[in-house]
This record gives C-alpha cells, sequence and structure tokens, in this order.
C-alpha cells in the first residue's frame, strides 16, 4: 500500500516523527514519541498505525507498551512487527478516514 503524500504531511501536524513500512502483507506507519491523551501512563509512546483492514478492524493503532491510566480496554491485539512485540485494544474507528482522522479516532479511546 502506498501512503498519499498529501495524508502524511497532514499527520506529521500532529506527530512529526514517523516513518513507513511493509511487514507480512500489512502496510504500517511507525509514529515514535507519539503523545497520549491527560491520565495516560506513559504520556508519550511509540506506536504503529495499521491503516487497513485487519482482524476485523477499520485500522489498528499498535503500542510498544500496555497503557494505564485511562479508560479500562480490553487489550486483544498482540503481533510482532519489525522486531518489536506491539498491543493494541479493542476499538474499532468507522471506515474511509483519512490517516490524521484515523489516528486521532484511535486516541479518543484513551480519554476520559
Amino acid at each position: 500500500m502506498e501512503f498519499d503524500e498529501t495524508q502524511i504531511a497532514e499527520l506529521k501536524r500532529i506527530t512529526p516523527n514517523l516513518s513507513t513500512a511493509q511487514e507480512g502483507g500489512y502496510s504500517f506507519i511507525l509514529i515514535e514519541g507519539l503523545r497520549l491523551p491527560d491520565g495516560c501512563n506513559p504520556q508519550v509512546i511509540n506506536a504503529l498505525l495499521c491503516p487497513q483492514m485487519r482482524e476485523g478492524y477499520q485500522s489498528r493503532l499498535f503500542f510498544d507498551q500496555q497503557i494505564t491510566g485511562c479508560p479500562q480496554r480490553n487489550w486483544n491485539g498482540n503481533i510482532r512487527v519489525l522486531e518489536k512485540n506491539w498491543y493494541a485494544i479493542s476499538w474499532q474507528t468507522p471506515s474511509g478516514l483519512k490517516l490524521n482522522e484515523m489516528l486521532i479516532a484511535h486516541l479518543k479511546a484513551l480519554q476520559r
């Protein structure tokens, strides 16, 4: 999957330190230093956005560690990508979102 450069630029306005990767037939956006909503622990984390259908979800946002201090969620996604373990919560986003909208929709799951 090729990412639209305009959408990547819009995503970089939210979180500038990102790169793209392909692994196991999926496309990913690696987001380093993603700032999480207030109350989350840790406050800053590395994340991996998979903006395509996966495991019955329109998109998935994986984190390099499980997050506490936010609303209790079902941690049901565990993958190994880029030689690292990643964790995701059960959270469905609408279809047809742009990359920046997708990230914002996933982060809403962590807000109080």
